[in-house]
C-alpha cells in the first residue's frame, strides 16, 4: 500500500516560512558583518589612541636626546680621554721613571761604588713584570794580589742597601752572578747586581 501526503496548506504558507528563515539569515548575516565592522573600527580607534600616546613618549625622547646631544658627546671626549690617561697610567704613576728620583739614585749608587769596582753596564728595566729586575749593574772589581777579599762584593751590596736614596722604590738588591777571571794581566771578580 502506498501513502499519498496531502498538502492542505498549498505552497504559499511554505513559501512564507521560507522567506521568513531567509529574511532571518540575512539579518543575522547583516548583524554579523555591522558587529564584525564595529570591532575593526574600535580596535582601529583603540590602536590609533595607544599610538598617539607613545608618539608623544617619542617626541618627549627625542627632544631629550637633542638636548642632551652636547653633554654626550662631551662625556664622550672625557671617556676618550680616560682611556688615554688609562694606558698612560703606568708612565704618571711609576715614581721611579721621575727623573729627579733617578738623579738621587745616581748619586746614592756613585757615593756607594767602591775605588777598585768598573761598571761596564746599567740595565734599567722601565716594565718589569712581577719578580723581574728593575735594576742590573754588570761590572767587575779589581782584586789584590796580595789580598785576596772576596767579601767585597757583599760589602758593596750592603752599601747600596744602606743607601736610602737608592733602596727606594726598590724591594731588594741580589748579587745574582759573581766570577772569579783575569783581564789585563790583572785578576777580577767580574758581578750581576740586581735590584728588584
Amino acid at each position: 500500500m502506498k501513502l499519498i501526503t496531502i498538502n492542505l496548506l498549498g505552497t504559499s504558507a511554505i513559501r512564507k516560512k521560507r522567506k521568513r528563515i531567509k529574511f532571518s539569515v540575512t539579518i543575522l548575516y547583516a548583524f554579523a558583518w555591522i558587529f564584525y565592522l564595529f570591532t575593526l573600527y574600535y580596535v582601529y580607534k583603540t590602536n590609533l589612541f595607544i599610538s598617539s600616546i607613545y608618539q608623544k613618549d617619542i617626541r618627549k625622547i627625542s627632544a631629550e636626546i637633542i638636548s642632551q646631544g652636547p653633554k654626550l658627546d662631551r662625556i664622550q671626549i672625557l671617556y676618550d680621554k680616560k682611556k688615554d690617561v688609562i694606558s698612560k697610567n703606568n708612565i704618571y704613576l711609576q715614581k721611579h721613571h721621575r727623573s729627579i728620583n733617578w738623579l738621587h739614585k745616581m748619586i746614592a749608587l756613585s757615593n756607594s761604588i767602591p775605588e777598585n769596582t768598573r761598571l761596564k753596564e746599567l740595565v734599567v728595566n722601565t716594565d718589569p713584570g712581577k719578580g723581574k729586575e728593575k735594576m742590573k749593574l754588570i761590572g767587575y772589581m779589581l782584586i789584590d794580589r796580595e789580598n785576596q777579599d772576596v767579601t767585597q762584593l757583599n760589602t758593596f751590596k750592603r752599601s747600596l742597601e744602606k743607601q736610602e736614596a737608592f733602596i727606594n722604590d726598590f724591594d731588594r738588591v741580589d748579587i745574582i752572578q759573581s766570577r772569579i777571571g783575569i783581564t789585563n794581566s790583572n785578576p777580577i771578580m767580574s758581578f750581576i747586581i740586581a735590584a728588584y
